[in-house]
Order: structure tokens, then C-alpha cells, then sequence
């Protein structure tokens, strides 16, 4: 019996004993978890609330994008905000939700109609906009349909809403800068045209590259230059322009003037610049040729002070080649001439800003400055 009591003891001294050893790294976690939990949360007090960055409220006042709150979630030297609204600001009511984030900005279109609402995290960056009437939202892809990649930011002044008035249908698109420019990441500007579709809002995406052609021409005879830069956009594929569009811009940065061009048939335009007694013009030529109808037009002209065209002399001339067919009407030889030495003699001493013409009827080594051989060369044309 006193063994069996002997045996009894120490097998309880051996559980304590455990019990006593296995507390001590238990207890030891416990104090190094609540020490973490401190530090963590003396870490979420000292760190910035992530802010709204850009255009908080709409131009007319009626919508505001906020974050709300703070989460308890550090990431990349900041805590990230609860939530990102858009509220109507007279009623308060949430128009649209999600989480906060890394970073959030605000960009509104200068009509109120269109937000553009760019946010992120550590390794990535996403674009939404929103149409204001309906509060659909689209979100933006680049033209393959893929997504902004990883690692791959927006810039600090990542986009702007650009008056469209190469599409009259559109009052506005949205220029969008991916890429920051630094340890060789590349930098591309999308154009974003936004459209609603059966009561959702849509869009597409064509990259552009702008080139300067000139910072000295003074096409509105203020006495102080503008820039004058060449814009290509792209079609989706990259490999081939859709079209071009020449733009003249103040010295305040304010759009003065624009011209399309493109290679498509509809589209040819080309576009000079010209000087006149020490003064700058833009020439602008178009010989148009469609079912052997052609109509040739040229104008010289200035820009007033709202970006009209102001004349200073314009030409044209029509006619048809399509000899020996009873829908031939007119080969004027003498007009034809006449017209060419002329818009020639401005063309000889031009500066090209853009060309997608598709050349003229007489060799590119045709003297126009010789009016007599103009006519003979017009004549041997149409004789053969």
C-alpha cells in the first residue's frame, strides 16, 4: 500500500512538474504576442491615415469622393483608410463604396459628367471612372484588355480631362499617364473615350505619342509664340497611326487650335506652316480624289484669337479623270495649272506639319514653278 501511495505521489509530482514546464513557454509566447499587439498598435497611432489626393468635389458642388475612418491595416508607410465613398453632398447619400486604399485620387471632368477615380496598393494601380447620372463605372484596361501591370504606378499628375473636338460627339476624354518614368519602368500615355450603351457606361483605349515640331511659330500674331506639336494615336495593335492631330497650344498651356489627319481615305489632310511678310500662316492642303472625281482645295489662313481661322487666301479647283467614259465631265487644263503653280509656289517654301496624301497626278519631279510645261505635262496626261 505505501508503495503503491510512493508511486502515486511521484507520478504527481511528474505532471506538475510538466504542467509547471510547458506553462513557462506558453506564458512566454503570451508575453511576446501582447508586446507585438503593442507595438503594432503604437505603430497604427504614429502612422498617417492614407488621404484622398486630387479633386475631392465636382465642379458643381454636387459630389464629393472622402475616406472614412481608418482600418488597422499598415501597409507601405501608411495605415489605409475603412472605407472610399462618393456622396451626393446634399443629402449624403453613398453613391458608390469600397475599402480604402494605399493611395486614392479624385479627377473630375470640367463638366461635372465624368470621375475619374485612380487608387492602389503597394504592388499595383487601377483606374475606375464613372458616369455622374447613372453612377455606372468602367474600368480601365490597356488597348489588349489587359490590366495595368504589377508593379507598374501612376505618376503623381496621372491624368486630365482634354476637350475632344476631333469627335464632336464627345465632350470630353481622359489622357492617362501608367509608368513613373524611374529604374527604366516606361511611360505611356491612353486615351480614354468614354460613351454610354444601353444605359452603361463604356469605353475605349488607344495609346498617343506627342512630338514637338516647333516652340516659335506665331500663328495668332500676338507677338507671342506657340507650341505646335504632332499627336499620334495609335490603333490597338501598336504597329499603325489611326490618326493624327496637329495641335497649337498658348503659352499658358490653354488648346488654341487643332487639325486632324489620317491615313484613311476620308481622312487626308496636310498641314504646313508658312511665312508671309515676316509673318507666321498655317497652310492647309487637300487634294481629295474618290471614283476619278477630284477636288483640290488649299487655304492660307492665320488663327484669331479664339483659335478661328482667319483667311488670308484660299483656291480650289474640280475635275474629273475619267477619259473616253460617258460620266467624264470636265479636264480644264488651263484651271488645273493654274491652281497648281499656285498653292506650288506656297508649298515650296512650307514647313510640313503632317502629309497622309496620297501624292498628285504628275511626277513628283514636276517643275510647278513653269506654268507653260505645267500645261503640256496636264495635257500629255490626259492623252494617255
Amino acid at each position: 500500500m505505501q508503495k503503491q501511495q510512493l508511486l502515486g505521489a511521484l507520478i504527481l509530482l511528474a505532471l506538475t512538474a510538466g504542467t509547471i514546464l510547458a506553462a513557462q513557454p506558453a506564458a512566454a509566447r503570451q508575453r511576446e504576442a501582447a508586446q507585438t499587439e503593442k507595438a503594432y498598435a503604437e505603430l497604427l497611432a504614429a502612422t498617417p491615415v492614407a488621404e484622398l489626393e486630387g479633386e475631392g468635389t465636382s465642379p458643381n458642388g454636387r459630389f464629393e469622393v472622402r475616406t472614412v475612418g481608418e482600418s488597422q491595416h499598415y501597409v507601405s508607410g501608411v495605415v489605409t483608410p475603412e472605407k472610399l465613398q462618393v456622396v451626393n453632398t446634399a443629402t449624403g447619400q453613398v453613391l458608390w463604396e469600397d475599402m480604402g486604399y494605399v493611395s486614392q485620387s479624385a479627377l473630375w471632368s470640367p463638366d461635372g459628367k465624368f470621375l475619374a477615380l485612380s487608387y492602389g496598393g503597394r504592388t499595383w494601380s487601377y483606374v475606375r471612372l464613372f458616369e455622374t447620372d447613372t453612377w455606372t463605372s468602367w474600368d480601365f484596361t490597356l488597348p489588349d484588355g489587359s490590366p495595368i501591370p504589377e508593379y507598374t504606378f501612376l505618376p503623381e499628375d496621372w491624368g486630365h480631362w482634354e476637350r475632344n473636338r476631333a469627335v464632336p460627339e464627345e465632350t470630353y476624354h481622359l489622357l492617362l499617364t501608367v509608368g513613373r518614368g524611374g529604374d527604366g519602368e516606361e511611360v505611356h500615355t491612353y486615351r480614354c473615350s468614354l460613351r454610354m450603351e444601353e444605359g452603361l457606361l463604356t469605353g475605349s483605349v488607344l495609346e498617343q505619342t506627342r512630338s514637338l515640331l516647333s516652340e516659335s511659330y506665331d500663328f495668332d500674331h500676338d507677338g507671342v509664340a506657340e507650341t505646335t506639336e504632332l499627336v499620334t494615336v495609335w490603333e490597338p495593335e501598336g504597329d499603325r497611326a489611326a490618326w493624327y492631330e496637329v495641335q497649337v497650344t498658348r503659352a499658358d498651356g490653354t488648346l488654341l487650335w487643332l487639325e486632324t489627319a489620317a491615313d484613311y481615305h476620308a481622312g487626308i489632310n496636310s498641314l504646313y506652316a508658312l511665312k508671309l511678310d515676316g509673318r507666321d500662316y498655317l497652310l492647309q492642303y487637300c487634294p481629295y480624289m474618290g471614283q476619278g472625281y477630284c477636288t483640290y482645295q488649299y487655304r492660307v489662313f492665320s488663327l484669331g484669337g479664339d483659335g478661328e481661322p482667319v483667311v488670308y487666301q484660299e483656291n480650289g479647283v474640280e475635275f474629273d479623270i475619267n477619259f473616253g467614259s460617258p460620266i467624264h465631265k470636265s479636264f480644264d487644263v488651263k484651271s488645273i495649272a493654274a491652281f497648281l503653280h499656285q498653292v506650288h509656289g506656297y508649298l515650296d517654301s512650307a514647313q510640313v506639319l503632317v502629309d497622309t496624301t496620297w501624292g498628285e497626278l504628275l511626277p513628283e519631279d514636276t517643275d510647278y514653278s513653269d506654268l507653260p510645261a505645267l500645261e503640256r505635262a496636264l495635257e500629255d496626261y490626259q492623252r494617255e
